[in-house]
């Protein structure tokens, strides 16, 4: 019985993770329709990220990054204007999507989820599976007979994208044809019978971007598609069962593809990062930048150059290079130019945030994190693993948090030069840093609905002073003002965070604006609470001084001073009435 029980629930699970993964691929199509070159395409990707972030829990890690990534990439191409490079961007993501649909495809198809059918059908919308081939893979019920239908599918349209590439009349026609050839490849990337990589299509992307000849290369992925559509051909069915033990969390099973993922969104993502020429149509293919050390694992002997510090004991040591040799680093400077560059987009999100302009502070922390989680966290997780995970943590957190501040992006940089030192020094623990670093996790709706209470009961006493005096006694005002200026601070940072919240959720962005009001954000409310403070001083001391003088507690003292330096003559002791406290 609990045997049934533990199977429904996983059966339950796998239900819930491929809905989720069909709604996140919904939500994403919906916001990518809408990226067109144009003031509105900003928007769309922000959209798309939000999807994406939303359900990142439900895709493969290495995906998961790819598809960001990507996203990053193809607001860098809407920025620039490229028509060529979002079109190939866009394509990217596409498929990338379908890769995560095809594996979780199979997965529900072989439990029997009814779930099968929503993810063929979002596959086929991803992909550009015609309505045959769905209908057939709906009906289809041997698994190995289906994917090898599909992956003959897939092999044809990369061999027909290639020939046409071959072809094609411009170059950025022939970027298109490879980026849409690449793209379908990876969603078959996992095949055992395909001796194609990756960085076979990255290379030719950077031989046509940058106006080398490239045919020569083309043909030689033809041939290499010719030679798998050929094993598909003649497969038996022992070769067929590979594939069924994939499972859709594992970037690739088989151990060349392994890293061919991450390539899809390092390697092929910096297609669309180089300089054009603007003039000139038909336009200029966008360039590619050659690899950089992420995107091609470098060979054994680079391990070697890689300098460790003398406080690493040597298995430390040996994790430290083997990860940076998996990310492609054959010095220490590369890792350390990579942190560098993490440390330079939360330093423009500083300068952003200081401006008052949330949204660029967020794009800028946001590319951060991804620089961090693809370029530094695996290294550093083996040099300093607490600290490392905190600063992954707050980068997450904070491009999603409302009413994010200046100092908040500063703590950031704070943490990304201890972890810096620490590669130096070895590992240290902070205090302090750890817990400012901690209180990031506040950020967002946690604190602007604490100093949003704090102004709010900041209001009442002022109220109270006004009900019990009525306005009608000067010092009695005066006090109040003091009260004011006391309270002042509190005040205005409840109203910076209610015009945040309303900035970033009730599509007022005018009203962020009021941000540059909170204490945490600059200079100039900094100062303006040292001033109110100087203000509560003279206010409380005139108002509290006329009181005293009201009460006669001034006078008095006074009267009793002159009485004993110069006693009257006339006095007696039938004269002298002494102060009742009562009275």
């Amino acid at each position: 019985m609990k045997r049934a029980l533990i199977l429904v629930l996983f059966g339950v699970l796998g239900w819930v993770w491929a809905a989720s993964l069909a709604e996140v691929y919904d939500r994403v199509d919906r916001a990518l329709s809408g990226v067109r070159l144009g003031p509105g395409a900003g928007a769309a990707l922000d959209q798309a990220q939000s999807a994406l972030r939303q359900g990142a829990d439900l895709l493969p890690p290495v995906l998961r990054d790819a598809l960001l990534t990507n996203l990053q990439e193809a607001r860098q191409a809407v920025a620039q204007k490229s028509q060529v490079d979002l079109e190939a961007r866009l394509l990217l993501i596409r498929h990338l999507l379908g890769k995560a649909l095809y594996d979780a495809f199979f997965e529900a198809k072989a439990k029997g989820s009814p779930e099968a059918e929503a993810l063929l059908e979002r596959l086929g919308r991803a992909v550009g599976l015609p309505p045959s081939r769905v209908e057939e893979a709906r009906k289809e019920k041997d698994l190995n007979a289906l994917r090898t239908s599909l992956e003959r599918w897939f092999t044809n349209e990369v061999a027909l994208d290639l020939n046409r590439a071959l072809g094609a009349g411009s170059r950025p026609e022939a970027f298109l044809r490879v980026t849409r050839a690449y793209a379908r490849f990876l969603v078959v990337q996992d095949s055992p019978r395909s001796t194609l990589k990756a960085r076979d299509f990255v290379n030719v992307l950077t031989l046509i971007s940058t106006g080398q000849p490239f045919r020569p290369e083309v043909q030689g992925l033809i041939a290499k598609v010719t030679a798998w559509r050929k094993a598909l051909q003649a497969t038996p069915a022992q070769a067929q069962a590979a594939p069924q033990a994939q499972t859709p969390s594992a970037p690739a099973t088989p151990p060349p593809a392994q890293s061919q993922p991450s390539q899809t969104a390092q390697g092929e993502g910096s297609a669309g990062s180089g300089t054009r020429q603007p003039p000139a149509p038909p336009p200029q293919a966008p360039t590619p930048s050659l690899p950089s050390p992420v995107q091609a694992a470098p060979g054994p002997e680079s391990a070697e150059t890689f300098y460790t510090p003398s406080w690493m004991d040597p298995a430390t040591a040996q994790a430290v290079r083997q990860k940076a040799k998996d990310l492609g680093y054959a010095y220490n400077f590369e890792l350390l130019g990579a942190l560098e560059d993490v440390r330079e987009e939360v330093g423009l999100a500083v300068a952003a945030l200081g401006q008052g302009n949330a949204r660029e502070g967020r794009a800028h922390l946001d590319r951060a994190f991804w620089t961090f989680r693809t370029r530094v966290e695996p290294v550093f997780a083996e040099i300093h693993p607490r600290l490392t995970e905190r600063i992954s943590r707050s980068l997450t957190h904070l491009p999603q948090a409302a009413g994010i501040r200046t100092q908040d992006a500063l703590t950031l940089y704070e943490a990304l030069e201890a972890l810096r030192t620490s590669f130096f020094q070895g590992p240290r623990e902070s205090f302090w840093l750890n817990l400012k670093l901690g209180l990031l996790s506040l950020v967002g709706i946690p604190r602007a609905v604490f100093f949003l209470l704090a102004a709010a009961l900041a209001l009442f006493p002022l109220y109270l002073v006004r009900l019990t005096f009525g306005g009608r006694n000067l010092y009695w005002n005066l006090v109040a003002l003091a009260f004011l200026f006391l309270l002042l601070p509190a005040i205005v940072e409840g109203l910076s965070y209610l015009g945040s919240i309303l900035a970033d959720y009730g599509g007022l962005p005018a009203l962020g604006a009021l941000a540059n009001l909170s204490i945490a954000q600059g200079l100039f409310p900094y100062l303006a609470w040292g001033v109110s403070v100087f203000l509560v001083v003279g206010f409380a001391t005139a108002g509290l001084r006329g009181i005293a003088a009201q009460f006669g507690l001034l006078q008095g003292r006074e009267a009793v001073e002159a009485t004993q330096e110069k006693p009257s003559p006339t006095l007696t002791s039938e004269t002298i009435v002494e102060w009742d406290e009562e009275f």
